[in-house]
């Protein structure tokens, strides 16, 4: 068990660091939108949002097959708009309202929270690769909790041993430990959900015998009796949809006269007998993705229709709780709170996993120099643990530096951060370890660091703003910034104390010499 534990923990442990500190920014991601996008003011009410939204989207949308309204919450500050281009396809169009006024925000272009949230589930990677990648990794983080129990048995009983003076890697073995109890069940909750969310692109195969002719429909068809994708045929007349205004007054009365429970409106097959129009209630304190009240009305008449029956039986219902448990959108403040502390301990779990592997195997090195394997883990350990976070900041950097007008700016910034993490995997390489870990630490906790005063530099007017409106959104993410940095210079200032053995050159330059040592004549 021990040789699995630690096997399991080390193939995928980089890519699990990246999973786990992207997904844990994502329970802030909304937060993390606004303070990318200063220009958005948080003003209205969702449903004064979704009249104005109603208004805009029949002037610059009115030929489109679908409409997709988003609606500003204690989260979101902007009502967002998508609609499908006319002929269908996969071609959408996008624009962000002032709440209030309906007009469009001229707001930088940014991947915001989406960014970090895409990141921890599909690793940049073309789809579906990166979904296969991280759900390759979650096994494998799932057989290490396991075997990680089994083989330390004494780590509950070690918990309150914990020896942070000791130098080596006892005091690292005990840091590993706590991390490991204080959040387990969070671990083994938020690993099985991930691979329960992609249960049916994993294991496809009951699904495609359940589609087969002649078989029974799939669980959850119901739910999506209206083609979500579906567009008016060209040879079929365009039949005029309701007004929206009618359906809102009637939400209203539902819901409630203020409307902050509406979320989502979702207008289907437009220009057809079939369109359908959904708003979706703000989802509260359900836990299951699948308790979300919806009111449905038709699109052409304007009436009221019935609520779609739920389906699917008690497999569906337990995914939508474990997806709802993942995403933690029923959170309030301090639960999000905690689910995000929970999310660095996870982080640091496996971090300080990583580190170990090191320690654990540096005696056996000989001499001064390490092995090409060993060396390499060393690299990919500081590109990884340093340089994620160092790249993250520079993601921030560039939301703020790069020109507003840019053309592609939201795709620059993800380039900006891209490019950084790679120089950070090439300084690691070059650069000897404890030189290599100190840079990267001291550069991320001054960018992070720097960041409130780069913010209020070319952010004042919104700013300024965000302090008259007690924006916390804003406040808080300069805030948490300052407490990322100084996490990243103490851990700069203990290594400066703690210095290890220096290879005598870096691992790259040894194995060349080495490799061509044995091929010479």
């Amino acid at each position: 068990m021990t040789w699995l534990h630690t096997w399991t923990g080390l193939l995928l442990g980089w890519v699990l660091f990246a999973i786990f500190l992207t997904g844990t920014a994502t329970y802030f991601r909304w937060e993390i939108t606004q303070w990318m996008q200063p220009e958005v003011r948080r003003t209205g009410t969702p449903l004064a949002a979704a009249q104005a939204a109603a208004a805009r989207l029949a002037t610059i949308a009115a030929d489109s097959p679908q409409w997709f309204v988003d609606l500003p919450d204690e989260r979101t500050a902007a009502t967002n708009l998508l609609w499908r281009a006319p002929g269908g396809g996969r071609r959408f169009g996008r624009e962000t309202l002032d709440p209030a006024t309906g007009s469009p925000v001229v707001a930088r272009d940014t991947r915001g929270g989406e960014f970090f949230y895409r990141f921890h589930f599909q690793l940049q990677l073309p789809h579906p690769w990166g979904r296969y990648l991280a759900g390759v990794a979650a096994m494998f983080m799932f057989v290490a909790l396991i075997s990680g129990v089994v083989a330390h048995r004494r780590f509950f009983a070690d918990f309150f041993t914990f020896r942070a003076g000791r130098p080596g890697l006892r005091s690292w073995l005990d840091f590993h430990n706590v991390t490991a109890v204080l959040a387990l069940p969070f671990y083994f909750m938020i690993t099985y959900s991930a691979l329960v969310i992609f249960i049916a692109m994993y294991m496809p195969w009951g699904r495609q015998i359940l589609a087969e002719p002649g078989t029974a429909p799939r669980a959850g068809t119901a739910r999506n009796e209206a083609p979500r994708h579906a567009r008016p045929e060209a040879d079929r007349p365009w039949i005029a949809p309701a007004p929206l205004a009618p359906m809102l007054d009637a939400v209203g009365r539902a819901w409630g006269a203020d409307g902050h429970t509406v979320k989502r409106i979702d207008v289907a097959e437009r220009g057809t007998e079939r369109c359908v129009v959904t708003f979706t209630r703000h989802g509260g304190a359900h836990v299951s993705l699948g308790a979300r009240e919806q009111l449905r009305f038709d699109g052409v008449t304007g009436a009221a229709l019935d609520p779609l029956p739920v389906a699917g039986g008690l497999g569906t219902a337990t995914h939508d709780v474990l997806y709802g448990l993942h995403l933690a959108r029923f959170a309030g403040p301090a639960l999000r709170w905690l689910f995000f502390v929970m999310g660095l301990l996870g982080t640091t779990l496996v971090g300080t996993g990583l580190v170990m592997w090191t320690l654990k195997r540096r005696p056996q090195q000989t001499g001064a120099r390490l092995s090409f394997g060993h060396g390499l883990v060393e690299r990919l350990n500081i590109a990884t643990i340093a340089g994620l976070p160092l790249a993250i900041a520079v993601l921030f950097w560039a939301n703020r530096l790069l020109p507003v007008e840019l053309a592609g700016r939201g795709d620059r910034e993800v380039g900006c951060f891209l490019v950084a993490w790679g120089i950070a995997l090439i300084h690691a390489l070059v650069r000897p370890v404890m030189s290599a870990w100190r840079e990267q630490l001291q550069l991320g906790a001054a960018l992070f660091l720097l960041l409130p005063a780069l913010d209020a530099l070319t952010a004042g007017e919104h700013l300024r703003t965000a302090l008259l409106q007690r924006n916390g959104a804003h406040l808080g993410f300069d805030a948490a910034m300052l407490g990322c940095g100084g996490l990243l210079l103490l851990a700069a200032r203990r290594l400066r104390r703690r210095a290890l053995p220096q290879p005598s050159a870096p691992p790259v330059l040894v194995a060349a010499a080495a490799a061509a040592k044995e091929t010479a004549p």
